[in-house]
């Protein structure tokens, strides 16, 4: 779980995944990375690893962007199974119950979501990044940026990825299907966020515009040329 400025969300957001995978494996671990945080949320994670050692805690002194945190993530996970989400609530654990199945026919399965719940504005934009990404790498995948997603770890060990923006999403996608591996994809249910904001947005959100930060577009467009002429 790639956590930055959360300490509205995360308490609630570890709580839900705790309940969940505790009734259903009795095997796991709940990997947070703090990406620099200056709130209160490592203090918060803190508190949770007192009642639950299961669940982790790995901080980056600095902000280093979604994609390092993800990656931080990716490493020091141990379990045969990896599955993220984000800290914002958006999505529903329960929703894995879809995705588990699939283990046995995918190497990967993608949630995409059913009804995106966020800003018009933050739609169009979404989905001008997929056209971009599909279109450049032949991508046939539904929804390249949801943040629900369950890998079998020997693919993640077997992948080199860069991307310290968001565009870690579409490097584990592109770099897997180059190898082979297979993608499967199923819908799975989103809800507006309804505290914090995410690190992409500027200025108030509201169900119409929510405008991404100049720099963040302009450091996924530097990531995408780079994975371009990478994979070329």
């Amino acid at each position: 779980m790639p956590t930055y400025n959360e300490e509205e969300n995360i308490k609630a957001a570890v709580t839900a995944i705790q309940k969940y995978l505790k009734k259903q494996f009795s095997d796991y671990e709940i990997i947070v990375i703090n990406d620099g945080s200056t709130d209160k949320t490592e203090e918060i994670v803190k508190g949770l690893i007192v009642q639950d050692k299961k669940i982790k805690l790995i901080n980056h002194k600095k902000n280093l962007g979604y994609g390092a945190a993800l990656r931080s993530g990716f490493s020091n996970a141990s379990k045969d199974l990896i599955f993220y989400t984000d800290a914002d609530s958006q999505f529903d654990i329960h929703d894995l119950d879809k995705l588990l199945p699939l283990v046995n026919s995918y190497d990967i399965i993608s949630g995409y979501r059913i009804k995106r719940q966020d800003p018009l504005m933050r739609i169009f934009i979404a989905a001008t990044y997929n056209v971009i990404i599909k279109t450049l790498f032949d991508l046939p995948v539904r929804d390249i940026d949801a943040s629900f997603k369950l890998y079998k770890r020997e693919i993640l060990d077997n992948l080199t990825l860069k991307a310290n923006t968001g565009l870690i999403d579409a490097e584990v996608l592109i770099k897997a299907r180059k190898k082979g591996y297979r993608i499967g994809q199923i819908g799975v249910n989103h809800y507006p966020r309804v505290n914090g904001r995410t690190i992409y947005e500027v200025g108030n959100r509201n169900k119409i515009f929510a405008f991404v930060r100049p720099a963040v577009v302009t450091d996924i467009l530097t990531e995408i040329r780079n994975l371009w002429r990478e994979l070329r």
